[in-house]
Protein backbone atom coordinates (compact mmCIF):
# COMPACT_ATOMS: atom_id res chain seq x y z
CA UNK A 1 0.00 0.00 0.00
CA UNK A 2 1.33 3.37 -0.97
CA UNK A 3 1.69 6.15 1.84
CA UNK A 4 -0.31 9.60 2.21
CA UNK A 5 3.29 11.31 1.19
CA UNK A 6 3.67 9.45 -2.14
CA UNK A 7 0.11 10.06 -3.19
CA UNK A 8 -0.57 13.48 -5.56
CA UNK A 9 -3.98 14.48 -6.28
CA UNK A 10 -5.27 14.85 -9.30
CA UNK A 11 -8.75 16.48 -10.73
CA UNK A 12 -10.86 14.65 -13.19
CA UNK A 13 -13.74 15.57 -15.04
CA UNK A 14 -16.10 13.03 -15.60
CA UNK A 15 -19.51 13.00 -16.59
CA UNK A 16 -22.27 12.37 -13.51
CA UNK A 17 -23.37 9.07 -14.86
CA UNK A 18 -20.38 7.52 -15.24
CA UNK A 19 -19.25 8.52 -11.63
CA UNK A 20 -22.41 7.26 -9.64
CA UNK A 21 -21.08 4.13 -11.75
CA UNK A 22 -16.94 4.01 -10.78
CA UNK A 23 -19.16 4.60 -7.33
CA UNK A 24 -21.93 2.08 -7.29
CA UNK A 25 -18.60 -0.88 -8.99
CA UNK A 26 -16.48 0.18 -5.84
CA UNK A 27 -19.04 -0.37 -3.66
CA UNK A 28 -19.46 -3.88 -4.51
CA UNK A 29 -15.70 -4.54 -4.45
CA UNK A 30 -15.64 -2.99 -0.99
CA UNK A 31 -13.24 0.21 -1.48
CA UNK A 32 -12.99 3.47 -1.70
CA UNK A 33 -13.86 5.67 -4.73
CA UNK A 34 -10.69 6.14 -5.51
CA UNK A 35 -8.99 2.74 -4.56
CA UNK A 36 -11.15 1.80 -7.35
CA UNK A 37 -10.00 4.59 -9.90
CA UNK A 38 -6.20 3.41 -8.83
CA UNK A 39 -6.96 -0.26 -9.36
CA UNK A 40 -8.50 0.22 -12.40
CA UNK A 41 -5.72 2.37 -13.36
CA UNK A 42 -3.33 -0.36 -12.12
CA UNK A 43 -4.94 -2.65 -14.38
CA UNK A 44 -4.52 -0.97 -17.71
CA UNK A 45 -1.26 -2.83 -18.13
CA UNK A 46 -2.46 -6.31 -17.68
CA UNK A 47 -5.63 -5.61 -19.92
CA UNK A 48 -3.97 -4.63 -22.75
CA UNK A 49 -1.46 -7.52 -22.16
CA UNK A 50 -4.60 -9.74 -22.11
CA UNK A 51 -6.04 -8.26 -25.28
CA UNK A 52 -2.58 -8.98 -27.63
CA UNK A 53 -3.03 -12.47 -25.68
CA UNK A 54 -6.56 -12.95 -27.10
CA UNK A 55 -5.63 -11.72 -30.52
CA UNK A 56 -2.60 -13.89 -30.78
CA UNK A 57 -5.27 -17.02 -29.36
CA UNK A 58 -7.89 -15.67 -32.24
CA UNK A 59 -4.97 -15.87 -35.26
CA UNK A 60 -4.44 -19.60 -33.86
CA UNK A 61 -7.83 -20.98 -34.20
CA UNK A 62 -7.91 -19.41 -37.63
CA UNK A 63 -5.14 -21.14 -38.39
CA UNK A 64 -6.81 -24.18 -36.64
CA UNK A 65 -10.02 -23.61 -38.67
CA UNK A 66 -8.14 -23.41 -42.08
CA UNK A 67 -6.50 -26.27 -41.20
CA UNK A 68 -9.48 -28.25 -40.43
CA UNK A 69 -10.77 -27.27 -43.05
CA UNK A 70 -8.22 -28.60 -45.09
CA UNK A 71 -8.35 -31.52 -43.21
CA UNK A 72 -12.06 -31.86 -44.03
CA UNK A 73 -11.57 -31.83 -47.81
CA UNK A 74 -8.48 -34.56 -47.67
CA UNK A 75 -10.99 -36.93 -45.69
CA UNK A 76 -13.95 -36.23 -48.21
CA UNK A 77 -10.99 -37.40 -51.05
CA UNK A 78 -10.88 -40.59 -48.93
CA UNK A 79 -14.30 -40.85 -48.24
CA UNK A 80 -14.83 -40.82 -52.17
CA UNK A 81 -11.52 -43.32 -52.74
CA UNK A 82 -13.80 -46.32 -52.90
CA UNK A 83 -15.89 -45.07 -55.20
CA UNK A 84 -12.91 -44.34 -57.43
CA UNK A 85 -11.43 -47.61 -57.15
CA UNK A 86 -15.02 -49.03 -58.24
CA UNK A 87 -14.88 -47.13 -61.72
CA UNK A 88 -11.34 -48.57 -61.63
CA UNK A 89 -13.27 -51.83 -61.53
CA UNK A 90 -15.52 -51.28 -63.81
CA UNK A 91 -12.86 -50.13 -66.59
CA UNK A 92 -11.35 -53.03 -66.02
CA UNK A 93 -13.93 -55.39 -66.18
CA UNK A 94 -15.55 -53.00 -69.44
CA UNK A 95 -12.17 -53.70 -71.09
CA UNK A 96 -12.59 -57.90 -70.54
CA UNK A 97 -15.80 -57.58 -71.94
CA UNK A 98 -14.99 -55.95 -75.29
CA UNK A 99 -11.94 -58.12 -75.45
CA UNK A 100 -13.73 -61.61 -74.88
CA UNK A 101 -16.51 -60.45 -77.25
CA UNK A 102 -14.00 -59.11 -80.07
CA UNK A 103 -13.60 -60.54 -83.16
CA UNK A 104 -9.42 -61.93 -83.92
CA UNK A 105 -9.45 -59.23 -85.97
CA UNK A 106 -10.85 -56.70 -83.38
CA UNK A 107 -8.47 -58.15 -81.06
CA UNK A 108 -5.44 -57.54 -83.83
CA UNK A 109 -6.87 -53.74 -84.05
CA UNK A 110 -6.97 -53.30 -80.78
CA UNK A 111 -3.65 -54.82 -79.67
CA UNK A 112 -2.02 -51.92 -82.35
CA UNK A 113 -4.63 -49.33 -81.01
CA UNK A 114 -6.06 -50.02 -77.22
CA UNK A 115 -8.91 -51.33 -76.14
CA UNK A 116 -11.50 -48.29 -76.54
CA UNK A 117 -13.30 -48.93 -73.44
CA UNK A 118 -14.23 -45.16 -72.93
CA UNK A 119 -16.42 -44.85 -75.47
CA UNK A 120 -17.92 -47.66 -74.53
CA UNK A 121 -17.99 -49.54 -78.58
CA UNK A 122 -18.98 -53.18 -78.07
CA UNK A 123 -21.60 -52.51 -74.94
CA UNK A 124 -25.23 -53.48 -75.15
Amino acid sequence: MVSQGEKKQVAVRIPLRQKAELEREAVKKGVSRSEYIRSILADRHRVAKLEEQLETRQKRVEELETQLTERSQIEKKIEDLPDMIQDKESYQERRQRLLDNATVTERLKWKLTGVPVDTRAGDK
